[in-house]
């Protein structure tokens, strides 16, 4: 049987250089023109692929964006119809 040990260890570590390479690009993105957030979310979203603790944060925030924007959604709603 062949052993997979060196693939899974160069897959880490590319998974972890993308995704920390979004991360960053999405904080610089949220100074300069650009979708930082969802930056920042799809590194964490690839972060996840490779590391536990990544998924969760990553769950957890795309929980308070999506909280946020349907109160965006309601306030603009509101506004609309007054």
């Amino acid at each position: 049987m062949r052993r997979r040990g060196p693939f899974r260890v160069v897959r880490k570590v590319a998974v972890g250089v993308a995704g920390t390479a979004m991360i960053l690009a999405g904080v610089v993105m949220l100074v300069l023109p650009g979708p930082g957030v969802v930056a920042i979310l799809a590194g964490l979203g690839l972060l996840g692929t490779e590391f536990p603790t990544a998924r969760r944060i990553s769950l957890r925030l795309n929980g308070y964006v999506r909280t946020a924007w349907r109160k965006v959604r309601t306030a603009a709603r509101r506004d609309r119809a007054a």
